[in-house]
């Protein structure tokens, strides 16, 4: 039997530092600082095209980037017409918070929050959760998960260490819906 398919709540955004290494994602707030040149900073939301509106350069596609990165594409951008040698500072300001939804023999079924970097080993979220329940089955785990904007659905095995549908190995993203089946004995 196909698991039920929840659907996933809007994205949220939530002031929390994010790492580094934290690339960019659609409806992230953040700001753009250029040293001795206050006109040219600005803070926006990026847009559903990962795109930022910024002065004098219009719209920046800067998702899929780091804020690093970010920076260093919009001082290339501003050095290329504009200024001589630019000082730009990226800083995200609000992240978007994806979920995933846990559903079936688990101990608090329902919808939670992913962390920043967007994805979360599979036994850390049955452990959000609460773990499992004495009548779940270990073997009868599935992960239903949009790949192309196709629903896959995988069978996952928490007891198994290897591979790529074991628990060890499997990493929840955004959307994910994931069903504990009943156990029969």
């Amino acid at each position: 039997a196909n698991p039920p398919s929840a659907p996933a709540p809007p994205p949220q955004a939530v002031s929390a530092p994010v790492s580094a290494d934290y690339v960019l994602r659609k409806s992230d707030m953040i700001s753009v600082v250029v040293f001795g040149e206050p006109e040219l900073s600005a803070q926006d939301r990026l847009a559903a095209d990962g795109t930022v509106m910024l002065p004098m350069l219009g719209r920046v596609a800067v998702a899929g980037r780091t804020a690093n990165a970010a920076a260093e594409q919009i001082r290339t951008l501003l050095a290329a017409d504009y200024l001589v040698n630019p000082q730009v500072h990226v800083t995200v300001l609000d992240h978007t918070r994806e979920h995933f939804t846990i559903l079936g023999q688990i101990a608090s079924p329902g919808t939670y929050p992913l962390p920043p970097e967007g994805k979360l080993p599979f036994m850390q979220a049955i452990g959000m959760a609460g773990g499992l329940t004495r009548m779940a089955s270990h073997r009868g785990i599935t992960l239903n998960r949009k790949i192309n904007g196709k629903e896959t659905i995988l069978k996952v095995d928490i007891k198994r260490t290897d591979g790529p549908n074991s628990g060890a190995s499997l990493s929840v993203l955004p959307g994910d819906v994931i069903h504990v089946g009943e156990s029969l004995f």
